[in-house]
């Protein structure tokens, strides 16, 4: 398989990203459909590493002020979400709480320029046994929580400040490999290191345990709605700027079945970045290109492709810990794990989840016909869960 294999936008919209982020060559006289390559970089949250040097290119004045609109939005809410990190950090000190961001400021921190990073909410890691003292102190804080259930978070929103408390790491594994993923975590509040960027001083993870929770970040939501762009941005600039990063991740990462991912996902960054080969990239192009197309396909968490949350209920269970079964009985185990989750009394009362099955699926019709939600179109649902489910299992992840 070759990159001319993705469509004209994705390898226009990837080249523009190298030449901002990276200094490759790009033609900026070649016709370029800008138009189509726009709606491609908002479906992958990468407007501003795309067009940050727009200026160079010959785009229309009407479209040309739109993406100047979104380029200072997004320096706006960057700029915002900074001086939210640098709260929390406040907030963390001041009650010499041991906290650690987790993504967000400690992806853009590996950037040429941080600013550029796409920022979203403000997510952090603290120690369970200071969660209910953290819960307090946001309380004390003015900020409330939000009625969500999760197995690894809670959300506190104040006004527009929106924090994701983890008390525990997000996209670890089953049972069966757990305890080996818990091992390699052990040390990560040890070798957390204090960083200022642009002013904002904040708390990030070392360069490994930085690199090991994107990759169980972006495994887990890659099989469920996707991963986009931007989040192989963050890996591309990340591997780009650690030297040693075979003898820093393979052998520990070779123990907790990360280490082919770590290698495609890198083999994938420099297909679409046209960045050297190195030798801790996988060899196998056929299945590095896939997973590139898959993350295109996706788009941001799901934003190029409305289908893909619910081919993952075929593909893996509610918590996106196990793609082991076939894809029917998947989907009866994580439809029924999804009714436990909404109704907690399902655990007791098993005639509910009958009753959900009834319940959800015509909540969801009801949606689409008063246009809340897209049509759901069940055939290529199916066929496309087969693709992505194979996928998935070649790359072996926690195997």
């Amino acid at each position: 398989m070759h990159k001319n294999q993705l469509t004209k936008e994705q390898d226009i919209l990837c080249k523009m990203i190298s030449n901002v982020m990276f200094q490759t060559k790009f033609d900026k006289n070649q016709f370029i459909d800008f138009d189509k390559v726009y709606e491609c970089a908002k479906k992958q949250a990468v407007i501003t590493p795309a067009f940050l040097n727009s200026n160079e290119y010959q785009i229309d004045d009407l479209l040309k002020n739109k993406i100047f609109s979104n380029l200072i939005s997004q320096a706006d809410l960057t700029a915002r979400n900074y001086s939210y990190h640098a709260y929390l950090h406040s907030i963390m000190k001041k009650h010499h709480v041991e906290y650690c961001v987790l993504k967000g400021v400690a992806s853009a921190h590996y950037y040429p320029q941080p600013m550029i990073r796409q920022m979203g909410d403000v997510d952090f890691i603290i120690k369970p046994e200071d969660t209910n003292r953290v819960e307090t102190i946001l309380k004390q804080e003015g900020f409330h929580r939000l009625d969500q259930n999760h197995c690894c978070h809670k959300v506190y929103i104040k006004e527009d400040m929106y924090f994701e408390m983890h008390f525990d790491f997000p996209g670890l594994p089953d049972q069966k490999h757990e305890s080996a993923v818990r091992d390699v975590l052990s040390n990560f509040f040890d070798e957390t290191q204090e960083i200022t960027e642009d002013g904002l001083t904040c708390v990030v993870p070392s360069d490994f345990y930085h690199g090991l929770v994107m990759l169980m970040h972006t495994q887990k939501h890659l099989i469920s709605e996707g991963i986009g762009l931007r989040h192989l941005c963050d890996w591309a600039v990340f591997i780009q700027s650690v030297d040693n990063f075979e003898q820093l991740f393979k052998d520990r990462l070779q123990t907790i079945g990360l280490w082919k991912y770590a290698t495609l996902l890198s083999k994938a960054c420099s297909i679409a970045f046209d960045l050297p080969f190195q030798s801790y990239m996988s060899k196998d192009d056929d299945l590095a290109f896939m997973l590139l197309k898959d993350i295109l396909d996706g788009g941001n968490f799901g934003a190029n492709n409305n289908q893909r949350y619910v081919e993952s209920l075929f593909i893996t269970d509610y918590e996106r810990k196990n793609i082991g079964h076939k894809r029917f009985v998947q989907f009866i185990r994580t439809m029924n794990s999804m009714i436990k989750d909404k109704w907690p009394q399902a655990q007791k009362f098993p005639i509910l989840i009958i009753i959900g099955w009834i319940y959800f699926p015509c909540r969801r019709i009801k949606k689409i016909c008063t246009k809340e939600k897209a049509p759901i179109h069940l055939k290529q649902v199916f066929s496309e869960s087969k693709d992505r489910k194979k996928l998935y299992e070649k790359i072996e992840i926690y195997k």
